[in-house]
């Protein structure tokens, strides 16, 4: 079946089917948002983030920012050295492009992107759910299962320590906090996952035709989808490749012919040139290189990677036995998901420093397993019992909830809680957006700004300028040494000379003082002859190194 009938396969009725989830799944994933911007205190603004990963979306604004004013090659703005060159990244200037177009404030382009890529992932995924099940019913549910599935980690919380406590999430499951475990987290978390996600799947959903039809069409464009996709998410071409080369390794086997080999050969070649942008960056750029080097994200534990996944995960595995008891175990359909699951596990447990980013994706063949043996237990309820439980839909939601919704259902109730308790890490004064839109129309050269940590995290999402020490995780170059050197600056340790000399050696141009430098730092900026105070609103200040 090729693409063309793959898709006329597909009534009316189910397309019909397929909106309506659209929307229930744009509804459910923007309503957090818009009740966080609803609930804003007086006197504030909604910066546009949530709890499950924090740290994260301002970055990803800051990318827009840049896009928004112009900038195609993109740099970090969340350290201080001084960066020549960036990177290009597709995706990111598409969404600044579309602030700068609309004039649209970074939150809320993200936003619109991500609402637009949510509902073309979900008709992408669909088509590609058809090309594995002709059954109108397996169709449906996998929709539903992957649009909705999850853990059982929220059940864990009380074992586990404070739900509240954000910098504890790493103890957590990966349902909880790994925005790439499940379909429903990457939809509500950012646009870049889901066109990853739309990426993978075309460029699978390709692959597997290719290999199927043994046309080089379907080869030839499945490259062109790797091309774009491994130009902003380069982490995912080793994942990409593995899968089809044990599936086409299969293929070959089983019937040894040249098409496998020779259509793996155009996707792999069509799709290598950024993978060698990226490469040739890391080896010639020296701020991207030490970038990468300190983007550690290790896999956690195995209890936590299982309740991450629960019955997900638990079904899954005795699909695999029904398929072998049933020796239905080599359809060529059924091998392409082994190969996907293996693939991703390789990744998981390879022991380099990516390891978690292996989780996006890896729910598709599980789901898909999971209604195999869904559809089996339905029809033996029926046949044994005449019980047609798709009847009771109410019955089935609950159960749905109980054993594969709650980690997600609780993941959207914290955020309202925070969003309802108005909690500082989502709510910032009016005066701190007037103190850095002051910046942007004065900060011409883009010198650093320079505070505490919390206070500048969120200066380079709001406007385009860079900042001294932010962000922990992975975007402050040297990020322990410098934190060091605040506390030390703002605790007055240092003499006027050497003050003078750390703020020329690091191209620091301006001091953000807000309430919190106020209350927690001895220094005191206005008795400095080298600062001048520039900016003066509420109890944000900023000052101006005079060089």
């Amino acid at each position: 079946m090729g693409l063309k009938s793959l898709i006329q396969s597909i009534t009316k009725k189910e397309w019909h089917w397929v909106i309506f989830l659209i929307v229930a799944m744009i509804l459910i994933t923007t309503a957090p948002y818009i009740y966080a911007y609803l609930n804003t205190p007086a006197g504030y603004f909604y910066n546009g983030i949530h709890a499950l990963t924090p740290g994260d979306l301002p970055v990803y604004f800051s990318y827009i920012n840049q896009a928004k004013e112009g900038d195609w090659i993109l740099k970090n703005n969340f350290t201080s050295e001084f960066q020549e060159q960036g990177l290009l990244n597709l995706f990111w200037l598409k969404i600044g492009l579309l602030a700068r177009l609309f004039n649209l404030s970074p939150a809320l382009a993200f936003q619109i992107a991500r609402i637009f890529l949510l509902a073309l992932l979900f008709l992408i995924l669909y088509v590609f759910i058809c090309y594995f099940f002709e059954d109108k019913f397996k169709r449906k549910f996998s929709l539903i299962f992957l649009a909705f599935a999850s853990g059982i980690g929220a059940y864990a919380i009380p074992f586990l320590g404070d739900p509240h406590t954000f910098y504890r999430i790493h103890n957590w499951p990966i349902d909880l906090w790994i925005t790439d475990s499940n379909m429903f987290l990457a939809a509500y978390h950012s646009p870049h996952l889901i066109m990853s996600l739309i990426c993978m799947i075309s460029f699978f959903l390709l692959g597997l035709l290719s290999l199927e039809k043994k046309q080089y069409f379907y080869a030839f464009f499945a490259g062109l989808v790797g091309l774009y996709w491994f130009n902003f998410h380069p982490y995912y071409f080793p994942l990409a490749f593995l899968v089809l080369f044990f599936y086409s390794l299969y293929l070959f086997v089983k019937h040894p012919r040249v098409y496998p080999v020779f259509n793996f050969f155009i996707i792999l070649i069509l799709s290598l040139p950024f993978v060698f942008y990226h490469f040739y960056k890391l080896q010639t750029d020296e701020m991207v290189s030490l970038r990468a080097a300190q983007n550690i994200t290790l896999l956690p534990n195995f209890p936590y990677i299982f309740l991450g996944y629960g019955f997900i995960f638990v079904m899954a595995i005795i699909a695999v036995v029904y398929l072998i008891k049933t020796r239905q175990i080599f359809g060529e359909k059924y091998i392409f998901l082994l190969s996907w699951i293996t693939g991703s596990f390789i990744m998981l447990y390879l022991p380099f420093q990516f390891q978690r980013r292996y989780f996006l994706g890896l729910i598709i063949p599980l789901a898909l397993l999971n209604v195999v043996v869904f559809a089996e237990i339905f029809k033996w309820l029926k046949n044994k019992y005449n019980f047609n439980i798709l009847k009771n839909k109410i019955l089935l939601g609950y159960l749905f909830l109980i054993f594969f919704g709650f980690s997600n259902f609780f993941n959207l109730v914290r955020d309202v809680y925070y969003f309802n308790a108005s909690f500082q890490k989502f709510y910032l004064p009016k005066e701190y957006q007037e103190a850095v839109l002051w910046l942007k129309e004065n900060n011409f050269e883009k010198k650093v700004v320079f505070s505490y940590e919390y206070t500048s995290g969120q200066i380079p999402a709001l406007v385009n300028q860079p900042v001294y020490l932010s962000h922990s995780d992975h975007e402050t170059l040297f990020y322990s040494d410098k934190k060091i050197k605040v506390d030390n600056f703002l605790a007055g340790i240092y003499g006027s000379s050497e003050e003078i000399e750390f703020l020329k050696q690091n191209n620091i141009g301006y001091l953000f003082f807000s309430d919190l430098e106020k209350k927690s730092a001895s220094y005191q900026p206005q008795e400095k002859q080298y600062l001048n105070k520039v900016f003066k609103k509420g109890e944000i200040e900023i000052y101006e190194f005079i060089n």
